[in-house]
């Protein structure tokens, strides 16, 4: 079978397409955390509403900022709107639960610098101010800037937050003029002391 013709890329290709398209961003920065083959009870693939009573080879996709896919092999998918794996016991995340993940690329160095965190992993205390922190500064209707000529050595930063079925990107960096409020400052130093720098004093690139 020639790779282009592959099911798991033409149902990943799908995932790709719907996924950018939702959340209006380019299919370059849709980022995946998982991808399983499964074999679906019909052919609705196990979702509400179902299909007809066939057993339906397929693939359950999970993006990195939660949502979770199903798919078929022939390049049809659904969102499942519980974004809750079938699999799993876990259940759906807790909707007070806040995730948060930093990147930093480009520079010089040309090194990554990256931090994840969620509630599971921060105390009562660190967990409320981050949530009062992303509540101040309104940061899921921030706006990202438009991208500019790419700048030799230039850094990149980003700032991806989820709280229950919100989720936000903020873009910054070299190149990418923008005029930040004082309390999206106070967030990124928050961000700033709990990632390792990648020199002192190197911090979330924010105008």
């Amino acid at each position: 079978m020639a790779l282009s013709s592959h099911p798991a890329l033409s149902a990943l290709s799908a995932v790709l397409a719907d996924a950018a398209a939702t959340l209006q961003v380019p299919v370059q920065e849709v980022t995946v955390e998982l991808m399983e083959a499964r074999v679906w009870p019909d052919t609705g693939m196990g979702l509400p509403g179902g299909g007809g009573r066939a057993l339906t080879p397929g693939y359950l996709v999970r993006l990195g900022d939660g949502t979770i896919y199903r798919t078929d092999q022939q390049g049809h998918v659904a969102r499942d709107e519980s974004n809750q794996d079938p699999d799993h016991s876990s259940g759906p995340r807790p909707d007070t639960e806040i995730r948060l993940r930093y990147t930093e690329e480009g520079g010089i160095t040309g090194r990554p610098i990256s931090f994840e965190t969620d509630s599971t992993r921060l105390s009562e205390d660190d967990e409320a101010e981050l949530i009062r922190l992303v509540t101040e500064c309104d940061f899921f209707n921030i706006r990202n800037a438009k991208p500019g000529p790419p700048i030799p050595d230039g850094v990149t930063t980003r700032l991806w937050i989820a709280r229950s079925r919100w989720n936000h990107e903020v873009v910054r960096g070299d190149g990418l003029e923008m005029e930040d409020t004082e309390a999206f400052h106070a967030l990124v130093a928050w961000v700033a002391e709990r990632i390792p720098p990648r020199f002192p004093g190197s911090a979330m690139h924010v105008e």
